[in-house]
């Protein structure tokens, strides 16, 4: 049984490291296959919410999320002519089918006249009534034959194979990306919960892998909160030029863009750039990059590393980022022409109406004007007593 386990144990370690190595290199499809195996055979020893499953979890989540983003096209897409070389190809597909079908059509006509000739020989000879009951007794044998072998051989296990294996492909790797994913955080918030710096770190690159999955399922609004969640964490553990803040307010920036909260883009937008200037005065100062924490530990990790390709690396990054910030002023500035379109007319229109509107208050009021310096004939007068007695006794003029 030790050997046994040790061996579980070496396959494990082998399929853990070969997985990160897969996910490291980002091929995708290999990276998933690999920590599939990892995590089933954590799952079955030691839980399903067991702490050692945590990780392991968090980077088979990252892998299918990758390869969900492979096989919808969004990497890899984009190479010129590629699209002009299909079109070719169709059109030559259609012409050639065009051509076929043309042949084809001609082929039928023969054959139906080849078809019409032998009906009339069959009829003169009485040989259609002869073929009429063989045809039926032939279409009648294959769906006996088939009853027979059902009732032999019912296979209700092959039945309820098939259904599993459909449900199982049913699962949409995204779909799958998030429930691996959800399965880390809630071991690493019960981890996080009880102390160490270690699982806090971890668990915020798990929300910061939700807020991409959101991205990615078109949930903009769930991937700002998932993306706020990681950025409180990091910046407790981590110093205020850090890198890893930076990509996140990044990515809530992108996150917010895509919500049209271009307000909130901008924001986060510009407190990435801040940081990545920080951090490149921080590197291009030799004291304190010989301090700095992060620097010391990339340089233990990776040999290829160098202080001057990071701030390369950086500099270059900063373009890309100003870029970001003048489209979301672009689109708000955009948006905001469009709304004052829909709630308002345009200029013109309003004050052609405004001009019409006053020239006819001019015009009324100009004629209304003319007979008001004689408003005798409007006004009642009160009559006399005298001139009410006279009038009855007035004869009618003749």
């Amino acid at each position: 049984m030790a050997e046994v386990t040790e061996a579980n144990a070496s396959s494990l370690t082998e399929l853990l490291a070969a997985g990160r190595r897969h996910l490291a290199v980002r091929d995708w499809s290999s990276a998933v296959e690999t920590l599939a195996k990892a995590c089933e055979q954590l799952a079955k020893e030691h839980g399903d919410l067991a702490d050692q499953c945590a990780e392991p979890y968090l980077w088979y989540g990252k892998s299918l999320l990758g390869l969900s983003r492979e096989e919808s096209g969004v990497l890899g897409d984009g190479v010129p002519g590629a699209n002009n070389e299909d079109d070719d190809e169709d059109q030559e597909e259609n012409g050639e089918n065009e051509n076929g079908e043309a042949e084809e059509n001609e082929e039928n006509k023969e054959v139906k006249e080849t078809k019409d000739n032998d009906e009339e020989i069959a009829e003169e000879n009485g040989e259609t009534e002869k073929n009429e009951p063989k045809s039926t007794t032939a279409d009648a044998e294959p769906s006996k034959s088939k009853a027979d072998d059902d009732d032999v051989e019912p296979g209700p296990s092959n039945s309820n194979d098939e259904s599993v294996m459909e449900n199982e492909d049913d699962v949409d790797n995204l779909q799958l990306a998030w429930e691996m994913l959800d399965l880390s955080r809630n071991i690493l918030a019960r981890r996080a919960a009880q102390g160490g710096d270690a699982a806090r770190a971890l668990l915020a690159d798990v929300h910061l892998a939700l807020g991409e999955v959101a991205l990615e399922s078109e949930t903009y609004d769930k991937a700002v909160l998932d993306m706020q969640s990681c950025l409180e964490i990091q910046k407790e553990l981590y110093r205020s030029d850090d890198r890893r803040i930076a990509e996140t307010h990044y990515q809530i920036g992108l996150a917010n863009s895509l919500a049209s909260n271009f307000e909130d883009a901008i924001t986060h937008f510009k407190n990435a750039a801040n940081i990545l200037e920080s951090r490149i005065r921080t590197l291009e100062n030799p004291t304190a990059a010989s301090l700095d924490a992060t620097v010391k530990k990339f340089t233990t990790a990776d040999p290829f590393y160098s202080i001057e390709s990071e701030i390369k690396e950086l500099k270059e990054l900063l373009p890309e980022i100003q870029e970001k910030i003048q489209d979301m002023m672009d689109y708000k500035a955009e948006t905001i022409k469009r709304v004052r379109e829909t709630l308002c007319p345009s200029n013109g229109a309003s004050s052609s109406n405004g001009a019409s509107s006053s020239n006819g208050a001019s015009s009324s009021s100009s004629t209304e004007q003319k007979p008001v310096s004689n408003i005798s004939h409007l006004i009642k007068r009160k009559r006399k007593a005298s001139e009410t007695e006279e009038t009855p006794a007035k004869k009618p003029a003749t």
